[in-house]
């Protein structure tokens, strides 16, 4: 059994290719669920990005930004396809966890597509459950 470390880190400037591949890569993989993705959000100084893998290869990232006071939102959580079921996405949202207590949040909320079962997995085992369904149609 290989036994290996998983880092979790806030992103630095040079992480910058590495998200914007990310973000490319959870479009495109958005588009096998049924439902609309929202534009992830960025980090204009309240928010901020953590980045995941092994090694010193980034395999994951997640972007957090603030609602209003207390009020947060995972807009963001992509791991590549290959680096999944490894922990990366659960050590994201733990760091993410432990980042948001320590600026006193009092509420996180994020969202999964219909059909993302995986990324609901991942949010109901760090307690965060579903709260509203949001239902539309194309007219």
């Amino acid at each position: 059994m290989t036994s290996f470390a998983i880092f979790v880190r806030h992103a630095e400037a040079n992480d910058a290719n590495v998200l914007k591949s990310h973000r490319e890569f959870s479009a495109q993989e958005a588009t096998q669920y049924r439902g609309s993705v929202l534009p992830a959000g960025t980090t204009d100084g309240q928010g901020f990005t953590l980045v995941a893998g092994v090694g010193s290869t980034v395999m994951g990232s997640l972007v957090a930004s603030p609602n209003s006071a207390g009020n947060w939102s995972i807009d963001f959580v992509f791991v590549e396809t290959a680096c999944r079921d490894i922990g990366i996405g659960d050590s994201l949202v733990l760091a993410c966890l432990a980042d948001l207590q320590h600026r006193n949040a009092t509420w996180v909320q994020s969202s999964a597509l219909p059909g993302d079962r995986a990324m609901k997995n991942l949010f109901e085992r760090h307690g965060l459950v579903a709260q509203t369904i949001v239902v539309g149609k194309k007219l």
